[in-house]
């Protein structure tokens, strides 16, 4: 570690201390592969439940497949797609980003409640499988103000976004939101979003997880080969760790993935005169390496063996 660049047992503290209740053993999890006919039954389910949602007509759906993924034309302009490699869904019903505005901006409660509603009626509890569970994660909302040199008008809410996090055995799986709605006014939904993967095929191992200390150790150094050799000491306080979280790890709707392993996951933020950056690091929560982690997102992920015994891996994701 460059101890000129960050001071490598504050960041370990600060990242162990941020990560607790990870179990003494977590499943890892083999995922079932994914056809050219599983791509089709997943897109009409999704279509399916769409049209019982909002009672509008889905029929008419005009299917386009390219190479990574299947497009959905809908009737009024709506679209939905569904990825190849990760059967992650999304749909969008095609309302301009100003139009369809809420009539008022509604207390959180009301919105809470409007989101949790519309999760209910589109069913999304059931593509989690049987270990499966969905937690809600935050809301958000997206809001408008015009104002003038003289005078500000009162805000106006556009969009209210729901999250929930997938978890398998009580082990949440991390990455973007598992399933996201957004609602326009009068609870017309906007867009939604599936992030869901298909169900396991079978229990690879129950491994051993290694406490935060060690994942914290691997992420420093992971921080520190990215930093490289600076030329000036780093404040004290210039690394501020977001959150260290431990969890299985969904590499994104683009990526086929056949293993969910335990892992660390961390967000960390190095601030220097003007500049932020901020930085993800995933590292494996198991003494074994059970899956190779690309490095920035660029290569697939390759499961490995029971059988084979490998490293740390060294990769890192930004």
């Amino acid at each position: 570690m460059n101890q000129q660049s960050i001071n490598e047992q504050a960041l370990v503290d600060s990242l162990a201390a941020s990560c607790t209740g990870q179990p003494a053993r977590a499943d890892v999890l083999v995922l079932q592969s994914f056809t050219q006919d599983d791509v089709r039954a997943r897109a009409t389910r999704f279509i399916s439940l769409l049209r019982e949602a909002d009672g509008c007509s889905r029929d008419h759906a005009s299917f386009t497949t390219r190479d990574d993924r299947t497009l959905v034309q809908l009737t009024g302009g709506a679209r939905a797609v569904i990825y190849h490699a990760s059967g992650a869904l999304q749909f969008s019903a095609g309302v301009a980003p100003l139009e369809a505005p809420f009539a008022r901006v509604e207390e959180r409660e009301v919105l809470l409640r409007l989101v949790n509603d519309t999760a209910q009626g589109l069913k999304l509890a059931e593509w989690t499988g049987d270990k499966g569970s969905l937690a809600f994660e935050r809301l958000w909302l997206s809001k408008a103000q015009g104002a003038d040199r003289e005078r500000s008008s009162e805000p106006v809410l556009l969009r209210a976004t729901g999250a929930w996090r997938h978890a398998i055995n009580g082990v949440p799986v991390l990455g973007a939101a598992s399933v996201a709605i957004t609602l326009a006014g009068d609870n017309v939904l906007d867009a939604l979003s599936v992030r869901i993967r298909p169900g396991i095929a079978e229990t690879l191992d129950s491994a051993i997880i290694t406490p935060p200390e060690a994942g914290a150790q691997q992420i420093a150094r992971n921080l520190a080969s990215v930093l490289g050799n600076a030329k000036e000491r780093l404040p004290s306080d210039a690394v501020r760790v977001r959150s260290m979280q431990f969890g299985y790890l969904d590499l994104g709707k683009r990526k086929a993935q056949r293993v969910l392993a335990p892992v660390y996951v961390a967000q960390v933020e190095v601030r220097h005169k003007l500049e932020t950056q901020g930085y993800v690091f995933a590292v494996p929560a198991t003494e074994r390496a059970y899956q190779e982690l690309p490095l920035f997102g660029t290569d697939q992920v390759a499961a490995r063996s029971r059988a084979s015994i490998g490293g740390h891996c060294k990769e890192v994701l930004r």
